[in-house]
């Protein structure tokens, strides 16, 4: 059977999203290629036809995941940035993993990934950081509320309670909306 000239295109971005999304909620090192692969609806050939390895698949997460953080925060003026970290530092972000941001998910298992994935990581921190960035002008800052969001994020995943989790959110945003307002420098 023939398949038509975009199948190959559109069946590699179907195991990165479906991948993504469970790499999210369960965890990349934990789901084995047989579930990448199943979660996308296809077979672990159909996965080798399209990536050498699992490692080649996170790197493939990574540069999707992070361009999509990226459009979420970039282009906004004042009222779309937070509008945009309500999103990211509510509870259903942090109750949908598989919906939400790759960082509070996978930045641990990145750190542990072969050098070229790492590589490619810190590659697109960079747009995201200057996205960040063009809200106040000021680098330091655009890490401190990134890093403060990423956090904020996952220890409200640890934490049991909705009470704790909302009391960490509801922190950080307020830390986070302070950043923004700081006088560029």
């Amino acid at each position: 059977m023939r398949y038509p000239p975009e199948h190959k295109a559109v069946a590699r971005q179907k195991l990165i999203s479906a991948g993504g999304a469970l790499a999210k909620k369960a965890g990349f090192n934990n789901t084995g290629i047989d579930a990448l692969a199943a979660a996308a609806q296809m077979t672990t050939g159909a996965f080798y036809s399209q990536f050498a390895s699992k490692s080649e698949l996170l790197t493939a997460i990574v540069e999707h995941e992070l361009t999509q953080t990226t459009a979420a925060f970039a282009a906004k003026d004042e009222l779309g940035l937070h509008q945009a970290l309500a999103w990211y530092l509510s509870p259903r972000h942090v109750q949908h993993p598989e919906k939400g941001c790759l960082l509070p998910s996978l930045t641990a298992e990145i750190a542990r990934a072969d050098e070229a994935t790492r590589l490619r990581f810190e590659q697109l921190l960079e747009p995201l950081l200057e996205t960040l960035q063009n809200a106040n002008h000021n680098k330091e800052q655009a890490w401190a509320l990134l890093a403060q969001a990423v956090g904020g994020v996952m220890l409200a995943r640890a934490v049991l309670s909705p009470n704790k989790q909302l009391e960490i959110l509801q922190a950080v945003t307020k830390a986070s909306v302070e950043l923004l307002k700081s006088t560029p420098s």
